[in-house]
């Protein structure tokens, strides 16, 4: 029973598993690469290109991204530019149209950055940099993808400490039965056969023989004086009365364990009683 517990655990946590890399893989999957921005909100790309020097296309009204390059930098044989651009328009737009060279060559190298006019405000207007190589790779934060990893991580290890290899609950055990007089007998014989019996055993032993005795002699609520006495009287348990307290009271009687194993012996094998 409890290795199919921990079967159907295993299962569950697997498909709880799957379960969750099959959400975040779906999220990664229908990520937009553009650039989300908040219109009327200025924002800040970093720029690095090794080709000719990069300037603002002139200005012209009704843009529908307003660009300006804020410091220029050197840094390993290439310019660093600070783009800062307001995006005026809800759509996609690519800012590297809004730029050209000093000298008016070709703009060879440099990759497309494109961002998208967003016409909901952020509730949170920070500004977003984002850095472009003249080798075409484009360097991000990944702040949502890494939320998204460290929350799919905490359920998969919320459900780990919920199910994986929890304490089995013990079977629950069941009382069991009180022993009957016959059976506290044998193991009473099997004792005095083995050994011999310490006074706490030796007065159980009487009180059994004594209960077992006057079934069929006298009433259950009797007094012992009558049950002694009935006891006595009887002729299957007269002699063996006698002897079981001689041998109990009086150790130098001459009555030997085995006889009083021999006694216990045969009322274990003897008929029950019939009370006349």
């Amino acid at each position: 029973m409890a290795a199919s517990k921990t079967s159907r655990r295993f299962w569950l946590l697997l498909g709880l598993v799957v379960i969750a890399f099959l959400a975040a893989a779906w999220w990664f999957l229908h990520q937009d690469d553009d650039l989300k921005v908040p219109l009327g909100v200025e924002q800040a790309a970093i720029i690095t290109y090794s080709g000719p020097g990069l300037v603002v296309k002139p200005f012209r009204y009704g843009v529908a991204v307003n660009v300006r390059i804020a410091q220029v930098t050197e840094r390993g044989g290439a310019k660093v530019y600070d783009v800062r651009y307001l995006v005026n328009r809800e759509g996609e737009h690519d800012l590297i149209e809004y730029l050209m060279s000093d000298n008016g060559a070709a703009l060879n190298g440099l990759p497309s950055f494109k961002v998208k006019g967003d016409p909901k405000l952020s509730k949170e207007l920070e500004a977003r940099v984002k850095e472009t190589e003249d080798i075409g790779i484009e360097v991000r934060g990944h702040y949502q993808a890494t939320l998204v990893a460290l929350f799919v991580f905490w359920i998969l290890w919320l459900l780990a400490l919920i199910f994986w290899r929890r304490p089995q609950k013990p079977d629950p055990v069941l009382p069991k039965a009180p022993l009957t007089d016959a059976e506290q007998l044998r193991l009473l014989l099997a004792e005095l056969e083995q050994g011999g019996l310490d006074a706490a055993q030796k007065a159980r032993l009487e009180m059994l023989l004594l209960r077992c005795w006057r079934e069929g002699l006298v009433p259950a609520d009797a007094p012992m004086t009558e049950v002694l006495a009935a006891i006595a009287r009887g002729e299957r348990t007269g002699e063996a009365l006698g002897n079981l307290q001689r041998w109990l009271h009086r150790p130098g009687s001459g009555i030997a364990d085995a006889e009083v194993a021999a006694i216990i012996r045969k009322h274990l094998t003897a008929p029950p009683a019939v009370r006349p």
